[in-house]
């Protein structure tokens, strides 16, 4: 049987190894991890574009997002724009500038994946995958039942 503590710690070596596997295009560019996760988040979440889906989904704070997101806008690799049908949120795009970091980023990620499932069946990845989705669904209704 699975314990809270092991799947805090399975957890953990997930987070450690992306970080780990991330960490040479970060320092490469010369730019901040958290950086680099948000256009990835933008890249990889068509519809969430906003600063709050980004603090909402990555867990970050407000504050550690908006300094990227400026920093980002500053130097060209993204632009804030309006939305349409609410003028006072602001929708964030990535610039053909970013392009080429969210490719390597993109397959980067795509190299995690492929390290991380190495000798797994497909049929034991799609469980692990339904596993991925019950387990993301009883979260959500979690943390519902604690925000009431």
């Amino acid at each position: 049987m699975l314990t809270a503590s092991q799947v805090y710690t399975y957890t953990r070596r997930i987070l450690d190894a992306y970080a780990a596997v991330m960490q040479p295009l970060s320092a490469e560019l010369d730019m901040a991890q958290n950086a680099v996760d948000i256009l990835l988040f933008l890249a990889n979440n068509p519809g969430l574009d906003t600063a709050r889906d980004i603090c909402t989904y990555r867990k970050l704070k407000p504050g550690i997002v908006s300094f990227h997101v400026d920093n980002l806008v500053r130097e060209g690799y993204l632009l804030r724009t309006r939305d349409p049908g609410d003028r006072r949120r602001c929708r964030l795009v990535c610039t053909d500038k970013a392009a080429p970091i969210v490719a390597r980023g993109q397959a980067l990620q795509e190299q995690f994946v492929a390290q991380m499932s190495a000798g797994l069946a497909p049929d034991a990845l799609e469980t692990f995958q339904h596993c991925l989705t019950a387990f993301a669904q009883n979260l959500d209704r979690m943390a519902n039942r604690e925000e009431s």
